[in-house]
């Protein structure tokens, strides 16, 4: 697994798939992940493109330093990222293509406001709300179902630093689908499936430090980038980029109105078209592994746009 080295000196890994001369296209992980978790998904997505995937400070085969637990230092990593490769090279504006899941999504609108979204033709946001916390004009209709306010940050911390595992199982009963909100036919606690899938991300999750991730679990949660993206992705900033927002209705981490207010945001509340959003039923906020092709064939059909 090639890396580089950011301007910190912390070494970050990443993989690469399909030829460099198909426009590139970063996929960014969430919270506890790793790019291993878009292993279905690269095949199908390098045919067209030059796939890039970062393992996370923190994450992965990445370094797990004790610091930079900050969503602005992950955006500056995916700086670091897209000058290592130098991508700015191809052009100075919409020449890059980048999926953000989860967390993924809050570092690209971070990465806006550091940077300004110019690099990106096409940016797509799965299942992350502008904001987690509860606020007095945002609560249970649009914050996070669970991780929404000091208490329960207080008390995943606690359970991170007294058994991790447990913290993580919690985590992944809440991503996946057919865990959070079953239906029939879905898999049960004894079907392979369900085995191998918490075995996985178990298993990615146990690879980072526990006090780290609560650390970048206190940042993340304060965050409100609503402002921000209006700003950054508005008319005002001269922003082209078309957004897509992915959010689903079995996602046990977000009603789909929270994330599906990004669409609102990016078209200043005035009926633009240069955001969508599509709201699925075929997989929870991990929907890209639970059922991949449908995932392909929305991706491509916008990246297609």
């Amino acid at each position: 697994m090639p890396s580089f080295t950011a301007n910190d000196g912390v070494t970050l890994h990443y993989s690469t798939f399909g030829s460099e001369s198909n426009p590139p296209l970063i996929l960014l992980h969430g919270f506890t992940g790793s790019g291993e978790v878009f292993k279905r998904n690269t095949p199908a997505l390098s045919q067209r493109h030059f796939v890039l995937v970062p393992d996370l400070r923190g994450h992965g085969a990445s370094d797990k330093p004790k610091a930079g637990y900050h969503v602005a230092r992950l955006a500056m990593d995916l700086k670091n990222l897209i000058d290592h490769m130098r991508l700015e090279e191809r052009g100075s504006s919409g020449v890059v293509d980048a999926i953000g899941a989860s967390l993924g999504a809050a570092i690209l609108w971070s990465y806006a406001e550091l940077f300004t979204p110019r690099i990106f033709a096409h940016l797509i946001f799965v299942d992350q709300a502008p904001l987690q916390n509860y606020l007095s004009d945002w609560g249970p209709a649009f914050g996070n179902r669970g991780m929404n306010d000091a208490a329960a940050l207080a008390s995943f911390q606690q359970t991170l630093a007294t058994d991790a595992a447990a913290a993580h199982r919690g985590t992944i009963a809440s991503c996946l689908g057919y865990r959070s909100h079953p239906v029939a036919g879905d898999p049960g606690p004894e079907s392979e499936e369900w085995k191998a899938d918490e075995a996985f991300f178990l298993g990615e999750a146990l690879k980072g430090d526990a006090w780290w991730y609560g650390k970048l679990m206190a940042d993340h949660t304060a965050n409100d980038w609503r402002s921000s993206i209006r700003f950054n992705f508005g008319g005002k900033s001269g922003s082209k980029v078309k957004v897509l927002v992915v959010a689903s209705e079995r996602s046990g981490c977000f009603p789909a109105e929270g994330p599906m207010h990004v669409v609102e945001l990016v078209n200043g509340g005035q009926g633009g078209s240069r955001a969508k959003g599509v709201v699925v039923g075929w997989g929870g906020h991990w929907c890209y592994w639970e059922k991949p092709e449908e995932f392909h064939r929305l991706v491509e059909g916008f990246l297609g746009e």
